[in-house]
């Protein structure tokens, strides 16, 4: 068979690219459609219409957390009132202003930021971690392939259709590996910050406050607090001081969600079988040994992708259009030499999607193969142990 033409052929750098550059070229296609229907359909600007209400609140003095979200209990899913620190808020409110009345339009400029956001990242990355050197089809204009593998990613699609956050936390965490990658106490600062401002937007990046601190970084970890004190001063004159009071209660009385079709987080997988609490007790301690052990024992790169990784699935609520935030720990698996095979597997399995045609059995691809995906990747991220490595990884230019 090694003597076939066609055989011989692909094993030219130069058609491998061609072929690779065709298949995505028809994977984007398709995708693009995808996108376009969606953008008259409901999902489009979902979840940031919660922030726009939000920011419309602030606008007119008006509370941002509801009663409900107060009283008791509540789901994380259609609630009346917002799910977020109040900067996030804050932060929207230019848009509301601009877009008083149509949070469809101020989408379009939210998630084409989110796009783009995406692409510096992939880029930045793939400078850092030299993988046009390791892979050469990934050299030069090659490195556009791991650009369109992103876009190509379903729960990247979801995310720019629905609006949330993640491409957002996305470009917050690359800027935050670029900074330990430096290896230097300016680096280390900005690092920190990063991580702060994450969390600032979305609670659960700040996992990654406790590998700054099992690294050693502690440098990290200061930037890390002045980043979320900072944002929190700079927009408490247009939050006020409720919000921030009223949010400890938002975070406590938040409860399981009502409808699991989509849900693939750990906890709401344990749940029945634990009840919701100790499920997400048992989930986190679960995750925050596996990013110690990571912290402890491996090279920063597999470990601050281990952190990631772990920060996304102890989160109690995880949808589909969350693991955009993966694309990070996939890279940079690649840049340290987690087996493509491994990495691939697990990039297809988060693929999941609506099968109808499956009935009661629709649950297979929708939740349990992306849940399998995600912790396919942490295991193969967390699998190579060697010496501790408290230094940086070689600055890169």
């Amino acid at each position: 068979m090694s003597g076939v033409y066609g055989l011989r052929l692909l094993r030219n750098p130069r058609m491998q690219l061609l072929v690779l550059a065709s298949v995505a070229a028809l994977v984007l296609l398709f995708r693009a459609l995808q996108f376009a229907g969606l953008t008259s359909q409901v999902q489009w600007g979902y979840d940031f219409s919660f922030y726009w209400d939000a920011a419309n609140h602030l606008l007119h003095g008006e509370p941002i957390y509801s009663a409900t979200q107060l009283s008791g209990p509540y789901a994380p899913q259609g609630q009346d009132g917002f799910l977020y620190p109040p900067p996030l808020a804050a932060a929207v409110m230019p848009l509301a202003a601009l877009f008083p009345s149509d949070s469809r339009a101020a989408a379009w400029i939210w998630n084409g930021l989110g796009a783009k956001i995406l692409v510096a990242s992939l880029l930045a990355l793939h400078r850092s971690e030299r993988l046009g050197e390791r892979y050469p089809l990934l050299a030069g204009n090659g490195r556009w392939l791991l650009v369109a593998a992103a876009f190509a990613f379903p729960p990247v699609i979801g995310e720019l259709v629905l609006g949330n956050v993640h491409l957002l936390l996305l470009g917050l965490l690359t800027l935050a590996w670029l900074g330990v990658r430096r290896g230097d106490s300016r680096g280390e600062w900005l690092a920190g910050a990063a991580v702060g401002l994450a969390t600032v937007i979305k609670v659960f990046p700040g996992v990654l406050v406790i590998w700054f601190l099992l690294a050693r970084r502690y440098r990290a970890a200061a930037g890390a607090a002045v980043g979320f004190g900072a944002a929190a001063l700079l927009t408490l004159p247009v939050t006020g001081i409720q919000p921030w009071l009223d949010y400890p209660i938002v975070l406590a009385n938040l409860s399981a969600p009502a409808d699991t079709t989509d849900t693939l987080a750990p906890t709401v997988w344990a749940a029945p079988y634990l009840g919701f609490t100790v499920a997400r007790i048992l989930v986190t301690a679960i995750g925050i040994a596996m990013l110690a052990r990571s912290a402890l024992f491996q090279a920063p790169a597999r470990s601050f992708a281990v952190a990631v990784t772990v920060a996304v699935l102890v989160a109690p609520a995880v949808y589909q259009h969350y693991l955009a935030l993966l694309v990070l720990p996939l890279v940079l698996g690649l840049g340290a030499g987690v087996p493509v095979t491994a990495l691939a597997l697990a990039y297809f399995l988060m693929w999941g999607g609506q099968q109808d045609a499956l009935g009661d059995l629709s649950w297979i691809v929708n939740r349990a193969l992306p849940t399998l995906g995600a912790i396919l990747l942490l295991g193969a991220l967390a699998t190579e142990t060697g010496v501790r490595r408290w230094q940086s990884e070689p600055a890169t230019s």
